[in-house]
């Protein structure tokens, strides 16, 4: 009598609870009268069979009927949180985990930019001290906008002129490196956000675009130039696995135009470090996104990804690119 959404597990309104104990109920059980479909005046759908396609009218070929019930629930948690140090920081980074390593007693890469643009490294962050024990100011010539955390300590960072800038020589025995290396912006852009994954630099720049930093490997961790991925792209974020998630503008929804939606980076592979296209997912008014502590590998399978040469109206375009040869694995 009671299912969820399929109609093949049975799901009672006293059985469902709320997604964690960081959750509350703050109303009651009422009938959803907004589902695909449409219902009638008592919330209900009808159809021949279940599961069937459903409509909110009865014919003289519908045999049975369903209707949705809902209720809402609220975050009710506030951390707990800790502060750490009283400075307002815009952006902040911590190194992705590695796959299948412990970081238990090991000291933990974590870098910040400051509202003034100072750039700071935090020292003794570990497992067991979270929290870190002091800041470490790490000198420039300018202020600086964004900084990321990469696979094997790779430092890179974007100043508020649109520059970018990698940092030399960091190491858990040296956690501040030793000297800015400045990197040329894709011509005539700006930069204003970096993001670093195990082998993989991605950037946006002020117009919206996405850039992959070409020829990115341990005996030239600078690269050798900037390809353009992609347009309409607001933030990236790139996991230790080199997944690449972005918020994108312009993406055709079912009725205009989205901003703010969160979008997956498909067909990327050592093969093909740039991808292939764009999974569209969650749409909406989102602002930011992280996925650096996404580690877990997903199961092989046989099916095909879907092709992206081709794109989607109005939304990131992709620019298309010979394959590139298989870089071989970082050594740490």
């Amino acid at each position: 009598m009671w299912s969820d959404a399929s109609g093949l597990q049975e799901c009672t309104k006293a059985g469902t609870k709320p997604p964690s104990l960081q959750w509350a109920w703050v109303s009651d059980w009422s009938v959803d009268f907004s589902v695909p479909g449409g219902a009638d005046q008592e919330g209900w759908q009808y159809a021949s069979d279940f599961p069937s396609s459903y409509h909110g009218y009865k014919t003289m070929r519908d045999f049975v009927r369903r209707r949705r019930w809902a209720r809402k629930c609220k975050l009710v948690t506030s951390g707990p949180w800790l502060e750490v140090a009283p400075i307002a920081l815009r952006d902040v980074s911590v190194i992705p985990e590695s796959p299948g390593v412990s970081g238990r007693g090991h000291s933990i890469a974590l870098w910040a930019v400051s509202d003034k643009g100072d750039v700071l490294c935090r020292l003794g962050v570990s497992e067991l001290n979270p929290a870190g024990s002091s800041w470490l100011h790490v000198g420039t010539d300018q202020p600086f906008a964004s900084v990321s955390v990469g696979g094997c300590h790779q430092v890179w960072a974007v100043a508020r002129d649109g520059s970018a800038f990698y940092r030399g020589s960091v190491s858990p025995s040296q956690p501040a490196g030793d000297c800015w290396y400045h990197i040329p912006s894709p011509p005539k852009q700006r930069l204003k956000q970096v993001s670093v994954g195990q082998t993989s630099v991605y950037a946006v720049d002020e117009n919206e675009n996405l850039w992959y930093r070409q020829g990115v490997m341990p005996s030239y961790p600078q690269g050798s130039g900037w390809e353009h991925v992609s347009n309409n792209v607001r933030r990236v974020s790139v996991g230790p696995l080199d997944q690449v998630w972005v918020i994108a503008n312009k993406v055709q929804g079912s009725h205009s135009l989205s901003r703010g939606t969160v979008c997956h980076r498909t067909g990327v592979r050592p093969l093909e470090p740039k991808g292939q296209g764009w999974d569209y997912g969650i749409g909406g008014g989102w602002d930011h996104i992280c996925v650096r502590a996404n580690a877990t590998r997903a199961p092989r399978s046989a099916s095909q990804e879907r092709a992206g040469k081709q794109g989607l109206p109005n939304g990131p375009s992709l620019a298309a690119g010979a394959p590139r040869e298989a870089r071989g694995p970082v050594c740490c």
